[in-house]
């Protein structure tokens, strides 16, 4: 099975964009992934979801943070019913693992919309690196300048 890894890699490389790939004991549950040696305050989840229009769309925010599945409908033009997550089925067909989707595809057609809260402040993230047991090490603004990534305010605020 393709887990993506060299793909991303490969982007990031002829982008000239500086990254670490990290490896560590395989991380599926929040709780593992707080026990990595990565700040939590910097860590990026990657989300895929799908819509009649758009088959494949990764949303990277904060990994404490949650969609507001209506902002994120709104900033892609769809019916908030049309808009759901990937199931697994399009995710292997893409080569891509959950709980290890890196922000950063080699697909032309595949977009990435970076939430605004990622880029705040001059540090990296620690973001998916193609399988639970990799992490992506990258500044945030080279994330938000990689090709189709666009950088949006997707993230519920908390009330």
């Amino acid at each position: 099975m393709n887990s993506g890894f060299p793909n991303y890699r490969a982007v990031l490389d002829d982008s000239g964009i500086s990254y670490t790939v990290h490896e560590h004991a395989t991380a599926h549950s929040i709780s593992e992934r707080q026990a990595l040696p990565f700040p939590w305050s910097q860590a990026v989840k990657t989300l895929a979801f799908t819509t009649d229009d758009t088959p494949l769309l990764l949303v990277a925010l904060r990994a404490s943070d949650r969609v507001d599945y209506n902002r994120l409908a709104s900033v892609i033009g769809a019916s908030r019913s049309r808009l759901r997550a990937a199931d697994a089925e399009v995710l292997l067909a893409e080569g891509l693992i959950p709980g290890g989707i890196a922000p950063v595809s080699h697909r032309q057609a595949l977009p990435c919309l970076i939430d605004s809260a990622v880029t705040e402040g001059e540090q990296p993230v620690f973001c998916g690196a193609g399988s639970a047991d990799r992490t992506l090490e990258i500044d945030a603004a080279d994330l938000a300048r990689m090709p189709r990534a666009q950088v949006v305010l997707v993230h519920r605020h908390l009330r």
